[in-house]
């Protein structure tokens, strides 16, 4: 290993070292606190241009093409949900949420059909309380397939598997 590293080097390739599954769920649980701390724009910032925020309204749905889903937004989209939960007068965020989300159990995949891209693989649990409404709980498997970048990771696909998505619900307006 130690040889094929100076080969690349001499060669004049930037060598980057394969990332551990702790510097994977780092990330993870860095951009779950940034939704957590109402840090909407910077958890935008952590997707790809060309990155989808995905939330499946049927168990096992393999393509949002063929269902309807419940979120389904590329990054231009997220960023005008982003600026409705910021409206000032977002009924259905007066008075705002506090989120709080659990996340554990990660596993670490590699996608088959590009070696660039990591899948994390996790459980999570979320917690939504606004005053003098109802608190809600929801919880279910994240899926996200991270590109590593020079100095982190972008999100290419955030995939969240609710357990319940096929239910009945009020506004959802916090992403999980």
């Amino acid at each position: 290993m130690a040889s094929s590293v100076k080969v690349a080097a001499k060669a004049g390739r930037a060598v980057q070292p394969k990332p551990s599954l702790t510097d994977l769920q780092r990330f993870v649980e860095h951009e779950v606190r940034l939704l957590d701390e109402q840090r909407f724009e910077e958890w935008l910032d952590l997707f790809a241009d060309d990155g989808i925020y995905w939330v499946p309204a049927k168990a096992g749905q393999e393509s949002p093409r063929n269902h309807v889903s419940l979120f389904y937004d590329d990054k231009p989209t997220l960023k005008i949900r982003i600026q409705r939960l910021r409206h000032p007068a977002i009924h259905s965020q007066n008075p705002r949420s506090q989120t709080v989300r659990l996340v554990s159990n990660f596993r670490l995949e590699r996608p088959a059909q590009d070696p660039s891209l990591y899948l994390v693989l996790s459980k999570f649990i979320m917690f939504e309380d606004r005053p003098d409404h109802e608190r809600r709980l929801f919880a279910g498997h994240y899926s996200h397939t991270l590109r590593a970048t020079s100095d982190s990771f972008e999100i290419a696909l955030k995939r969240v598997d609710l357990t319940n998505c096929d239910q009945t619900f009020s506004a959802l307006t916090q992403p999980f």
